[in-house]
Parts: C-alpha cells; sequence; structure tokens
C-alpha cells in the first residue's frame, strides 16, 4: 500500500530540515525524488549521501519565489522523467515578530516564498497530472495557521492559513482527474527554523503539546509518505495535524 516504486517526486525546500526527512523517506519507499531547493551546497551534499545509500535522488536548484525558476524546475523534471506523480510543497520560511516590526519587504517575502510559492509549483505540476489523470499534491501548511501562537509572526501564520484554503479550492477543481491535493500542519518542529527560540520559549511550547515533546521532521514526513500512497486515494482537502495534540479539531 506504501510503495512508491516507480513514482517520481518533488520536494520544494528539500534539502534541509523537514524537507530533507520528506525526501528520505520518499526514497526510501522507492520514489525517485527531486530534491529542489534554493540551497545548491545542501541540495548537492544530501543528493550525493543518498545516492551512495543507493536511493534514486536528484538536486535541482529552484527559488520557489519566481515563477521562471519554478517552471523551469518543473520543465526540466517532465523532459526527464517523462511525468510527475507526486508534489510535496515544503518550502518555506519561518518569521517570529510583532506586527509593528514586519515592515512591507518582510510581509512580501514570507507570503512569496510561503504562499505564492505553492502556488507556482501547483499551477506549473497540474496541467502534466491532469495529462497523465494522477496525481498527488502534498502542501506543509503550520498549526499557526489554525491557532494563535504567541511567537509566530502574522505574515506566517497568514501565510499558513492560505496554504490550508488553497489546498481545499485545489482539491474541488482537480480532483476529479485523479488527483489527490491535502496538506499536513506539522506544530513546532525541531530543525533550525526555531534555532532562535530560547530555552524559555522552547520549554513553554512544550508545555503546552499534550505528548510532552515538540514534533521531529519524521513525524511530518511520515504523514507525507501516507498521503503520498494508495492509502490516502479517497482522501482529498484535508489537512492532518501533527502536532502531537497541541490542536484538536
Amino acid at each position: 500500500m506504501f510503495s512508491l516504486d516507480g513514482k517520481i517526486a518533488i520536494v520544494t525546500g528539500g534539502a534541509k530540515g523537514i524537507g530533507k526527512s520528506i525526501v528520505l523517506a520518499l526514497s526510501k519507499v522507492g520514489a525517485t525524488t527531486v530534491i529542489a531547493d534554493i540551497d545548491v551546497n545542501s541540495g548537492r551534499e544530501l543528493e550525493a549521501c543518498l545516492k551512495q545509500k543507493g536511493l534514486k535522488v536528484e538536486f535541482i536548484e529552484v527559488d520557489v519565489s519566481i515563477s521562471e525558476s519554478v517552471n523551469k524546475m518543473v520543465k526540466d523534471v517532465v523532459e526527464k522523467y517523462g511525468k510527475i506523480d507526486i508534489l510535496v510543497n515544503n518550502a518555506g520560511i519561518l518569521h517570529d515578530a510583532q506586527i509593528t516590526d514586519i515592515d512591507d519587504a518582510t510581509w512580501d517575502r514570507v507570503i512569496r516564498v510561503n504562499l505564492t510559492g505553492v502556488f507556482y509549483c501547483c499551477r506549473a505540476v497540474v496541467p502534466h497530472m491532469i495529462r497523465q489523470k494522477y496525481g498527488k499534491i502534498i502542501n506543509i501548511a503550520s498549526a499557526g495557521g489554525k491557532m494563535g501562537f504567541p511567537y509566530a509572526g502574522v505574515d506566517y501564520c497568514a501565510s499558513k492559513g492560505g496554504i490550508m484554503a488553497l489546498t481545499r479550492q485545489l482539491a474541488l477543481q482537480i480532483s476529479k482527474y485523479g488527483i489527490n491535493v491535502n496538506a499536513v500542519a506539522p506544530g513546532t518542529t525541531e530543525t533550525e527554523l526555531i534555532k532562535d527560540r530560547n530555552e524559555e520559549q522552547k520549554k513553554y511550547i512544550i508545555s503546552r503539546i499534550p505528548v510532552g515533546r515538540m514534533g521531529r521532521p519524521e513525524d511530518t514526513a511520515a504523514a507525507v509518505v501516507f498521503l503520498a500512497s494508495s492509502g490516502s486515494d479517497y482522501i482529498t482537502g484535508e489537512t492532518i495535524d501533527v502536532n502531537g495534540g497541541l490542536y484538536m479539531d
């Protein structure tokens, strides 16, 4: 049920953090996985490491905030592999700030990377998935898009809430073509994105989580593998919460 043998997957922001775990998880169950990232050094390093382990991966440089860069990436993948079965929109940036400290450029940057980038990638990939009458699109949202959080900026939370709305509407439009569109909303996860949060902040975050710990990248990756597999064929337009019980809907 969870085998992805023969499938071609793209993971944006795949070089580090949650994206890196998603790349590893998809590759381990048989997918040929494209590590799509703006960080060339980390992307190349991960590509070499996973190839040494016998996994089928390839690094492609992309800036998801630029539509031309996204279009080129998708074109290159289709020309090489003939199809795209799975798209994981994971690329994103975290921003902690009070609203009065968010200038125009910062707002634009966070929205452009976190939300507009998802739109660009979906827009580029959907025609290929419609043609093949199959596809799995998985968007990485956040618990911050569902609930208030004391540290995250309104720009970040708005972008993640927008991803969930985009997921529902896109699913409504294209599920009839055999394409499933879903999202995963992690809670605070142990990656370098939270390196600037101090120990007091981290202890407070953990105190609110019923299972008693922050998320790990592998927790989100496991949900992505499920949504990428045939086990989720009757699920679309949904957001799966992976947050240890922090948010219960």
